[in-house]
């Protein structure tokens, strides 16, 4: 799973790539969507709930922002993906068989942690993928991929966790799925010992991935943003009865035009060639989602707000993964820089409650939250002239 091959890649292999991503992807929003809290509740009771889930995935988001750079640095010096994608899965499910026997908050936060660390293996080796084996043409569409995927993961994850009806056959569950959709790629992607060298082709990482790094960071954390206190929003400023159900929906309507928008933006950069007017487009449509938000609190106007912000997600995320690889310098240290790049998309949720926490309840409330989502969009919008490398 490593060296770089300028033939494009078939529909097979695509296939088994997002078939691996979303066993990544469920692996980790299962838990964190239904079970996690369910086993909070269970063991902490009704008034110590939100503090164990807010201990548990605390140090679970700090053990992934160390994990995912170390993994990606070890991938690149052992010039191997297929050992850290083995690895790091066989840690990540066997942190999910330690949550489904936690009876102790300490057991919750140990297994939650080998969880996060774990699944950031095959995560790190799954993005220096998009690198390693598509050649520049097929990126946009390879890197949707790598985005559409983890949103169907969201999905069969909370699904799967749903469906057991029980926390241990829910736990025990998404680790039987994790490997399983992981397990066509290591069969059907033929790996090489050495990585290909590539020196001086593309720019230096302090100055592309530099602000490609910061678009990511910023366009992360508008997507955090709109989500962090969106029940509390539905609730209080636009006076709807059943807030947790609007959530479903509006969630349900964000992630399907998401969806559709990655799959059909990466195939279209691709075919034109072109990465910059998609994240360019995603940034306004983020910003002009977020301000009917801010503006118009009625239930038809956030509806459309949704549509609005997936779809702005959507065309981001078509060509997110493209633009990072393309300002890469060399393939030997591709997986290290991309674990560095993978901070972007996790710090923002860390710092998501830590930014819109003053901002509701002394700042001017929700419609100032939202503004200035807005404007964290148009800044990321503003720097997109600095990818001088990306057309």
């Amino acid at each position: 799973m490593t060296a770089v091959v300028e033939s494009r890649v078939g529909r097979g292999w695509m296939a088994a790539y997002a078939l691996a991503m979303v066993g990544v992807a469920a692996g980790w929003f299962g838990p964190i969507q239904i079970l996690l809290p369910e086993q909070a509740a269970r063991l902490a009771g009704d008034d110590g709930k939100e503090a164990l889930l807010a201990l548990v995935t605390a140090w679970g988001a700090g053990a992934s922002m160390v994990a995912n750079p170390l993994w990606g640095a070890l991938s690149d010096r052992l010039r191997a993906r297929r050992p850290i994608f083995v690895a790091g899965t066989v840690i990540g499910v066997a942190g999910l068989l330690v949550l489904s026997s936690a009876e102790t908050s300490s057991t919750m936060v140990a297994g939650w942690i080998l969880v996060q660390v774990g699944l950031n293996g095959p995560l790190a080796a799954l993005a220096a993928l998009i690198g390693d084996r598509a050649p520049e043409s097929q990126r946009g569409t390879v890197g949707a991929l790598f985005g559409v995927a983890q949103i169907i993961g969201v999905i069969l994850g909370t699904a799967v966790a749903v469906a057991a009806g029980d926390q241990t056959i829910g736990y025990i569950a998404v680790a039987i799925a994790v490997p399983a959709l992981g397990a066509a790629l290591l069969i059907i992607d033929r790996e090489s010992p050495v990585l290909e060298r590539r020196r001086g082709r593309l720019r230096r990482p302090g100055g592309q991935f530099v602000w490609a790094w910061l678009i990511r960071f910023l366009l992360n954390l508008v997507n955090a943003l709109v989500l962090v206190y969106l029940l509390y929003y539905l609730s209080d400023q636009v006076g709807v009865d059943d807030a947790a159900g609007w959530v479903l929906i509006l969630t349900v309507v964000n992630v399907l035009f998401a969806g559709i928008f990655g799959f059909v933006g990466g195939l279209l950069s691709d075919r034109w060639e072109r990465r910059r007017i998609f994240a360019a487009a995603g940034a306004v449509v983020l910003a002009a989602g977020t301000t009917l938000m801010a503006l118009a609190p009625a239930v038809p106007v956030v509806i459309v707000a949704s549509v609005l912000v997936g779809v702005g997600w959507g065309a981001y995320i078509a060509v997110d993964m493209a633009i990072l690889t393309q300002v890469l310098p060399d393939a030997e240290t591709r997986a290290t820089l991309l674990g560095v790049a993978n901070v972007a998309g996790t710090l923002p949720q860390m710092l998501a409650p830590v930014l819109a926490a003053p901002i509701v309840t002394v700042l001017g409330g929700y419609r100032v939250l939202y503004l200035v989502t807005a404007a964290i969009a148009l800044v990321a919008l503003a720097l997109l002239p600095r990818l001088r490398a990306i057309r």
